[in-house]
């Protein structure tokens, strides 16, 4: 039997990768707990369409990064004003719970006062990356990954990660209408890059094509994938492969990948996706749901938007190709209420922060952060937490289990279970 050296690291019991037998015994997925309202995307520049939320933290600074963007239906169904434009917006908090917008200069219009826009040029997604790289040159320490609607994916650097400068295309084998993800990984030493392709019936280059764009709306045998590069150097990448779950996996579409290293175990990665299903066959049930006028109009103008359902998963790799996913939902919409249950509805954004219990004397937690309210009204975006490490474990139920190890050769001075 191998042996496995984890050095002084600290060991997650997310998978069974140390482990030899196990009997009674299995690892649990543990869904988080609603902490409340941490943004209201409600300013002249924001609103329904508000989206592709991410954190970053910094020292004691919690920073967030998100599309502003208005528009939607209102109540009765009739189209509401937009701001003319997609954004890319900033916000910060000192301990991770609320965020409050910095105005920022940048975008001066008379109808945008004091806003906090840092990319005014108008997109559908972006992600913006803290280079944890020691040789990265300072100009480069942040890094903006926009994708285009020709299906190319821009690299933006920037040395405060508020003014940004146009670089090049870093990639165009991809589709790339999603939240594209890239870090450098310190466990390999090389930078990885998540993003969207597409396969299945007519679209094994990994795009849509302008057919395919057309027919895209309703289930035509296309999914969307997750696809993965990795590259020393920022500029030479290897071929992209798509990321693994498993022999007998069921394929079902991933909308984003929102994966990340653990900070608190470097060598693991945990990926947050959004998972995609368009119900268009069962659009004659719509008029039975909460805000019906809403979704109809959705319908009529865009198809899928008023038919496609979402909701949240989640998946652990150690090597950034194969990873572990649980097909139950890591967080569901909820019960009804007339702003869930809709394309984009319990998203996972990207990142997550360490914060203080609410519960004066409990330990600290990790909050997570998904929007709600997505084309429907002003974006919300709301808290939920888990403990520290908490994200799986493994259990027993009341008749016990027994899990033995690997042999496992341990360097550091004491071990914690």
């Amino acid at each position: 039997m191998e042996t496995i050296g984890i050095g002084k690291r600290r060991e997650v019991c997310w998978d069974e990768a140390l482990i030899d037998q196990a009997d009674g015994a299995y690892v649990k997925m543990h869904q988080p707990e609603y902490r409340g309202v941490a943004f209201r995307c409600d300013a002249p520049w924001e609103g329904a369409h508000c989206g592709y939320f991410q954190i970053l933290t910094e020292g004691r600074l919690v920073k967030l990064y998100y599309r502003g963007s208005g528009g939607g239906f209102d109540e009765e169904g009739d189209k509401k004003g937009h701001s003319g434009g997609s954004w890319g917006c900033y916000a910060v908090s000192t301990d991770g719970k609320t965020f409050e917008r910095v105005p920022l200069g940048i975008m001066e219009r008379a109808d945008l006062p004091g806003n906090n826009i840092h990319f005014p040029v108008s997109h559908d997604n972006i992600h913006v990356c803290l280079d944890k790289n020691p040789d990265c040159p300072e100009d480069e320490r942040y890094k903006a990954l926009i994708g285009t609607h020709e299906q190319t994916l821009e690299y933006w650097k920037s040395a405060d990660g508020i003014n940004f400068t146009y670089v090049g295309v870093l990639a165009d084998d991809g589709a790339y209408d999603s939240m594209n993800v890239t870090f450098w990984d310190e466990n390999s030493r090389q930078y990885f890059l998540f993003y969207r392709g597409i396969h299945g019936a007519v679209a094994e280059s990994g795009k849509w094509d302008e057919d395919e764009q057309g027919i895209a709306y309703h289930n035509t045998g296309l999914i969307r994938d997750v696809r993965v590069r990795t590259s020393k150097d920022f500029v030479n990448w290897s071929k992209p492969r798509m990321i693994e779950f498993g022999e007998g996996a069921e394929e079902y579409e991933l909308y984003t990948n929102q994966v990340q290293p653990y900070y608190r175990a470097k060598h693991m990665m945990i990926g947050f996706p959004m998972r995609y299903l368009d119900r268009w066959a069962d659009e004659q049930n719509y008029p039975h749901l909460p805000a019906w006028p809403q979704r109809r109009q959705m319908i009529i103008a865009e198809g899928r938007t008023g038919s496609a359902i979402t909701e949240g998963i989640v998946m652990t790799s150690r090597d950034g190709l194969h990873f572990r996913r649980t097909d139950e939902a890591f967080l569901t919409p909820g019960p009804e209420d007339g702003t869930n249950w809709f394309y984009g509805s319990a998203s996972p954004s990207l990142g997550m922060a360490e914060t203080e219990s609410d519960i004066p004397g409990r330990p600290r937690e990790i909050s997570l952060y998904f929007p709600t309210n997505y084309r429907v009204k002003d974006v919300v975006l709301t808290r939920y937490a888990v403990r520290l490490d908490g994200f799986f474990s493994w259990r027993a139920d009341f008749k016990g289990g027994t899990v033995l190890t690997k042999p496992v050769i341990f360097t550091g001075e004491e071990l914690y279970m």
